[in-house]
């Protein structure tokens, strides 16, 4: 019998020979070279709440970021309706500083009240004569008025940067140039129409992404079909160029992110597999700060880790402002879900808290991390506010009686603000960081080493660990904390920088992060010595997570201090 060969599987056909990440193509893990590929070749694509940050970043930020913005060169496109968006709320953006400015005033102000009637408590208590809270009020109103006066120059600091009149603000000039020809046409009027019916269908069947903007729906505008044009148009624009993609958003929702404890880790699985059938290729999403980070150690742009952080500070508070603002547009017309929504917001933070405090081993509960906080700030109270905004949420979602007005709902929301507010405040890369160089102190503490802080002029490092045997020479120890992906050669290479400038006592650095080591990096540590390169100072790099790694740091010290004698 003469063999046969067997037909061809056809899409959708039961034998059809299927790989791992067949439909699964969002679970697909970037590497390092997939990154660069895309900055350098693929369509980089920038939402609308990315060009409004630039207005609420600091300077040095904003120069960074369209610093990196120009370095993508033709890769760089913008969806006509992300413009669309730009336009329509710029002028609100110029105007958030000044806002935020009068709202913090007003804060302060309600708190100096309170300062001084616990003052005048305690001064009652002591039978302080008049004169002396007098004097005592006096410095309170001082010190709360030089607060207020330094917050606004820090707002007026930026006036010269943004301005109303376009031929005058700093941004739209820089953008002028940076996006000429870089911006989609806008869709004929039928399809414009076609694609809005089409949106609004994609929210009712909750088709990602734009769903979870269902409530915009009230204000009439078709606005709530705004996140679906844009990825209309970035398929478009990708399938013109049969181009990856990277889109670069600080919108959080998980109608585009998929996420984990809270934690956006990748595009929707659906999105990627969307443009895989559209377009054929591969879609790459990053949050702004992101970008900087990824820009500086792929397309080498000179950041700040600075100018990073600030830009991940406002990118997160105007996803909380958006968020707030919707819930307090609900309260109007359902004030029991615009409650319940709030609770809901207070519990991602929560959970994104706890998650972020775990370096590997050592577990850090969301309570640890606000009474760290509570230690630098004084005390806030806010897991007392925590557990009085749940006893309230427990009794609306199970049914009690609780007469829930308009008036008490929006106090609901104001207050689960100002918890999200505080616990994004501990979550922030700087106080993270602080906590992961106070347990690197404890670890060598526990060790046996003297840890002191750095008192060498011009040298940039944490702290220093002395050698006894060897009076007068010094380990310098740099922690570095990193948000996401790993300690690597360009990080590697900076910190090498550092120690060809440090002084001539300063004999060997020792890097301590809470990142996995690139495979260049454990290479480099591999090297004898570790200080190839380096004038026979030693760097060496160590991953630390928790107490269960003190020994590979403490056995790095040691290798350390070998090279801090005499050479």
């Amino acid at each position: 019998m003469e063999h046969e060969e067997p037909a061809k599987a056809s899409e959708g056909d039961p034998v059809a020979q299927r790989g791992v990440f067949d439909g699964f193509s969002g679970y697909v893990t970037p590497t390092e070279e997939d990154w660069r590929s895309v900055l350098r070749n693929g369509l980089v694509v920038i939402d609308t709440n990315v060009l409004l940050n630039l207005y609420r970043y600091n300077q040095a930020a904003r120069e960074a970021f369209l610093g990196t913005l120009q370095s993508l060169g033709d890769c760089l496109w913008v969806p006509h309706q992300v413009m669309e968006e730009f336009w329509r709320n710029r002028e609100g953006a110029i105007e958030d500083p000044e806002r935020q400015l009068a709202t913090s005033e007003q804060a302060l102000r309600k708190g100096l009240q309170k300062a001084r009637e616990d003052l005048r408590g305690w001064a009652n208590r002591v039978s302080l004569g008049p004169s002396s809270v007098e004097k005592l009020e006096s410095i309170l109103d001082v010190a709360f008025e030089k607060v207020i006066e330094s917050m606004a120059e820090v707002v007026n600091g930026g006036e010269g940067e943004m301005s109303h009149d376009t031929s005058q603000d700093k941004v739209i000039l820089a953008l002028d140039g940076l996006l000429e020809g870089k911006v989609g046409a806008p869709l004929a009027q039928e399809d414009l129409a076609e694609q809005v019916e089409e949106g609004k269908r994609r929210i009712r069947d909750q088709v990602p992404p734009g769903y979870r903007d269902k409530s915009k729906a009230s204000r009439g505008d078709d606005s709530e079909v705004g996140d679906y044009l844009v990825w209309l148009q970035l398929i478009r624009e990708a399938k013109r160029r049969s181009a990856d993609v990277l889109l670069v958003t600080g919108d959080t929702k998980e109608d585009w992110w998929r996420t984990r404890h809270g934690i956006p880790v990748g595009p929707r699985n659906e999105l990627s597999e969307e443009l895989q059938r559209e377009v054929g290729t591969r879609l790459y999403m990053l949050k702004p700060e992101k970008l900087l980070s990824y820009a500086r150690d792929f397309l080498q742009v000179e950041v700040a880790e600075d100018s990073v952080q600030n830009v991940e500070m406002v990118a997160a508070q105007s996803t909380v402002d958006a968020t707030f603002r919707t819930l307090g547009e609900r309260v109007e017309y359902d004030a029991t879900g615009a409650v319940l929504g709030a609770w809901g917001e207070v519990e991602t933070a929560l959970e994104k808290l706890t998650s972020e405090g775990d370096f590997g081993h050592l577990r850090v509960t969301p309570g640890m991390r606000v009474r760290a906080l509570e230690k630098i700030h004084g005390p806030s109270n806010v897991m007392r506010r925590v557990r009085e905004l749940r006893t309230i949420r427990n009794k609306i979602a199970h049914g009690a009686e609780i007469e829930l007005t308009q008036e008490g709902a929006l106090a609901f929301v104001a207050k689960a603000r100002e918890v999200v507010d505080y616990l994004a405040l501990a979550g922030a890369p700087r106080y993270q960081a602080v906590q992961l160089e106070t347990a690197i102190r404890e670890a060598l503490n526990r060790g046996g080493f003297s840890v002191t802080e750095n008192r060498i002029d011009g040298s940039s490092f944490d702290f220093m660990v002395g050698d006894p045997s060897h009076p007068g020479s010094f380990v310098a120890v740099e922690v570095k904390f990193l948000s996401g992906g790993s300690f690597n050669e360009s990080n590697l290479s900076r910190e090498a920088g550092k120690l060809a400038v440090m002084a001539t006592s300063v004999t060997s650095l020792l890097v301590v992060t809470n990142a996995p080591l690139a495979p260049r990096v454990q290479e480099f540590n591999s090297v004898i010595d570790g200080s190839s390169g380096l004038e026979g100072r030693r760097l060496e790099v160590v991953q630390w997570r928790g107490p269960d790694d003190d020994s590979t740091l403490i056995r790095a010290l040691v290798r350390a201090m070998r090279k801090s004698g005499p050479q």
